[in-house]
């Protein structure tokens, strides 16, 4: 008996005989399943639990198993593609009802692997060989076994965790005895739409893995996935010491999802290799025409992905082996004060004023705010009763940005792509330099602290107002942005336009203590460039007017 067969069923519950009334039979089963209420999603999970708890605690023949988890599995994905779609625009942490539906969701899909699993350990019972005429049937176990893992692993990122204790051991063992059984390359029917072999769909999962999945809002992490499932095959893996990424199997970690988290290869481990995939890629986008600004990809269920090649280059850009950044990292302790959101950044840039004080201030009582400016629900508390500034801890830090440990308090909301801005703590109510960075990456710890990475974007900023003319030239309502000096060129921050950019904008501002001779002004400016910085951002290059129009005047004019 190898140590890759006993590694399968390893942490394990212990099983007992099935009884009269619970029998271990594929056909009862069903029946079960027949009977569930899927009407009532919250009752359906809660007798779902049931039924696959009761299985990894029974002993099973391997083949009724199998029968029995595949009815299962059909139900699981009916409610996980439910759940799913509630998660696709929440920020972190999760309200409590919605966390404990993720929950259970990523809790269905590490049983059914652990279920697979055991049903490959009683096929191949009690030797651990797999018997003649038995390989296809092992090796589609065993691929469902790595599929629904993988699944787990995506729920740990849908909610920007840590995989649990022996999620990755898991999946490793599985793979290991699928390459010990010679049946790793063996490509098995998934369902109507797939035909995959166990080593693609582990090579999946590392590579989804290694572009640090918690680098993504929910919705792109959906692209992530579909695309890194494109080009996995692609991926080689092979026995240690060829300078590629190292695993080990024998240890509860992947590939590493941060470039410090990853080891070099040795003698005795496996490597990963993800640069073929890179070339791919790389290979596809050369072929487009310069004009076009994204890629299509067909997927196993007939769809087509479209995703820009920016997301893609940000996609790809952690899949090489090495542990470089581009910036040297320092490590660091020390505490920074943060506020999450353009609008509460803007708000404390403006003296603590409402945009439309703000606005008054510098254009008279005459202007007046889009509804776009208006704060998101969930930051209105923030933004209409004060500024919520909180205590981080630097982690470490580079000139590109920090990484940041957060207390989660009562209230706060964050996600991938937040705008937030930092400043040393201030003594006796000094004044503060905010600097303004953006969330690149996202981790919740066991402990509900948040770790995360955030890009800084600029060490100053000035809160500023835009309007954008319409399609006759009529300016339109203002906007909260955040203007950024870059050289002679400014920067623009503001929340994305579903409208197309126009070729200039007029942008109002309060002094600048930088200026020698600071005055507030009302400027136009032409749009040189546009990008998107997150989903929710955008950050516009414009060129900054030589002549900039007192604002006072610029009143007085529209008068």
């Amino acid at each position: 008996m190898s140590e890759a067969y006993t590694r399968l069923i390893a942490g394990m519950p212990a099983r007992v005989p099935a009884s009269g009334a619970t029998p271990a039979s594929a056909r009862h089963m069903q029946q079960h399943i027949a009977q569930l209420p899927m009407a009532n999603p919250t009752v359906a999970a809660r007798e779902l639990t049931q039924l696959l708890a009761r299985m990894l605690t029974t002993v099973w023949p391997g083949g009724q198993r199998l029968a029995a988890l595949d009815a299962l599995a059909a139900s699981v994905a009916q409610l996980s593609d439910g759940f799913e779609r509630q998660l696709a625009s929440e920020s972190f942490p999760l309200p409590a009802a919605k966390l404990a539906l993720a929950e259970t969701v990523g809790g269905f899909q590490r049983e059914l692997a652990e279920g697979y699993a055991l049903a490959v350990y009683e096929l191949c019972a009690p030797s651990g060989k797999v018997a003649w005429l038995r390989g296809k049937t092992v090796a589609q176990a065993l691929a469902r076994a790595l599929r629904h893992g993988s699944q787990s692993l995506l729920w740990d990122y849908r909610l920007y965790r840590n995989p649990p204790a022996g999620a990755w051991l898991r999946l490793h063992a599985a793979y290991a005895f699928a390459l010990e059984s010679g049946v790793a390359d063996q490509p098995v029917t998934l369902d109507a739409a797939q035909r995959l072999s166990p080593s693609t769909i582990y090579k999946h999962a590392l590579l989804l893995a290694l572009s640090n999945p918690y680098r993504f809002s929910t919705r792109e992490l959906s692209d992530a996935c579909d695309v890194t499932g494109v080009f996995a095959m692609r991926c080689q893996l092979h026995a240690g010491g060829s300078g590629a990424i190292a695993l080990d199997l024998a240890a509860d970690t992947g590939p590493g999802y941060l470039p410090e988290e990853r080891r070099a290869a040795a003698p005795g481990l496996h490597d990963f290799d993800a640069e073929p995939a890179r070339a791919a890629l790389a290979a596809d986008r050369q072929m487009q025409p310069g004009a076009i600004a994204h890629a299509s990809y067909r997927l196993p269920d007939g769809k087509t992905l479209e995703v820009s090649h920016a997301f893609l280059e940000r996609l790809q850009s952690t899949w090489s082996g090495s542990a470089e950044r581009g910036h040297a990292r320092l490590q660091a302790g020390h505490p920074l004060e943060a506020v999450i959101g353009l609008h509460a950044l803007h708000m404390l840039l403006a003296g603590g004023q409402q945009f439309q004080t703000f606005l008054s201030g510098l254009r008279g009582a005459g202007i007046s705010i889009g509804a776009q400016s208006q704060s998101p629900a969930w930051a209105a508390a923030t933004d209409g009763g004060g500024i919520a500034v909180q205590r981080v801890q630097v982690l470490d830090q580079s000139l590109g940005g920090y990484r940041l440990l957060w207390h989660a308090e009562v209230g706060m909301r964050i996600r991938v792509g937040e705008i937030v801005g930092l400043a040393p703590p201030s003594e006796r109510g000094d004044g503060q330099d905010w600097m303004v960075g953006v969330v690149r990456w996202l981790r919740i710890e066991a402990s509900g602290q948040l770790d995360t990475g955030v890009e800084l974007l600029s060490r100053q900023a000035l809160p500023a107002a835009v309007r954008f003319p319409d399609a006759r030239g009529q300016l339109r309502d203002a906007v909260r942005a955040l203007l950024l000096h870059q050289g002679d060129h400014e920067l623009l921050l503001l929340a994305t336009r579903s409208e197309a950019m126009p070729a200039a904008l007029e942008v109002s501002m309060p002094e600048d203590p930088r200026d020698w001779q600071p005055l507030p002004s009302v400027r136009m400016a032409q749009i040189e460039s546009s990008e998107a910085l997150s989903p929710a951002y955008q950050r516009l290059r414009v060129s900054a007017a030589s002549r900039p129009v007192p604002a006072n005047a610029a009143a007085g004019a529209e008068a």
